[in-house]
């Protein structure tokens, strides 16, 4: 696969969060559906963050694909699938990225992502850009 993602300059806030999936729903952000969320997120290209201080530019593909490069210029290439049932979003990375199955939620126009399995926040979604037709 030929990128189509580039290295830009990650001129946004690092956020992080402090806030655990619990926090989250305490704090009246809704769960999205995973129809909600699929429609949220398939062909765009996305900026955020991501645990250890990471800021990330991803494209999320409507084949399944996904590729991303972060702040430090480390790029990976994976593949995405969101359970419509348990409203969940799986990625599994190629090479050293993290793989993740988490929940997403609404909070203040950015998507937050928590771990199906321990409730920690994961990532945000913070940008959002359609892809362009080349």
């Amino acid at each position: 696969m030929k990128s189509a993602l580039k290295i830009k300059n990650f001129d946004f806030e690092y956020t992080g969060s402090n806030l655990t999936e619990k926090d989250a729903i305490e704090n009246g952000f809704l769960q999205l559906a995973g129809e909600v969320l699929l429609s949220r997120i398939n062909n765009k290209k996305i900026f955020g963050v991501y645990i250890m201080g990471y800021k990330f530019g991803s494209i999320i593909y409507e084949n399944g694909t996904t590729e991303g490069v972060n702040n430090v210029g480390t790029q990976d290439f994976g593949h995405w699938i969101i359970d419509m049932e348990l409203n969940t979003m799986s990625i599994k990375w190629k090479n050293a990225w993290f793989d993740t199955i988490t929940h997403a939620y609404e909070v203040n126009d950015t998507i937050e992502f928590y771990d199906v399995d321990t409730g920690k926040w994961r990532t945000t979604f913070k940008m959002f850009e359609n892809l362009k037709e080349e």
